[in-house]
């Protein structure tokens, strides 16, 4: 079972790392234009929870906006060695545990992602809108929310 705790700024070469070993493995583009100096930015500005192996390696992570009433996911990914062992259904899930009952989690995700969209869908999460080519191989983007109240 994978340790969790929260990204540091130094931890930013680390999910950069990730992001692109998943990059060449996934067949659907990831949006964002993410980049070394993008992560780090977002992880000194915002919030980020990782998962670490025994070892101290990160497996998974989640870079987050938290603002009053919405946690937004703003990047997320799993090691391609440890894609469906649970770890970001567990970062995933202590981002909802985090919620107050009137609070929102948001995200969105590649449509042709669907073993991303079936792991939001499992967790409660919604379909509450779409934007149309919003990937650069014309693909759309689904918006997904999270209300502890619904």
């Amino acid at each position: 079972m994978p340790e969790f705790r929260p990204l540091s700024t130094e931890d930013h070469k680390y999910c950069l790392e990730i992001w692109r070993e998943l990059s060449d493995h996934y067949e659907h583009p990831i949006g964002g234009g993410w980049n070394e100096v993008k992560i780090s930015r977002e992880l000194e500005e915002h919030h980020g929870i990782g998962a670490f192996d025994e070892s101290g390696k990160l497996e998974a992570f989640c870079i987050y906006r938290k603002v009053p009433g919405l946690i937004e996911i703003m990047l997320l990914a799993t090691g391609y060695r440890t894609h469906r062992m649970g770890a970001m259904r567990s970062l995933i899930r202590s981002l909802i545990e985090e919620l107050n009952p009137e609070d929102v989690l948001w995200l969105e995700v590649h449509a042709g992602n669907l073993p991303a969209i079936a792991l939001y869908e499992s967790l409660g999460l919604k379909l509450c809108g779409e934007r149309p080519n919003y990937y650069e191989d014309g693909g759309k983007a689904l918006l997904f929310e999270y209300k502890p109240l619904q």
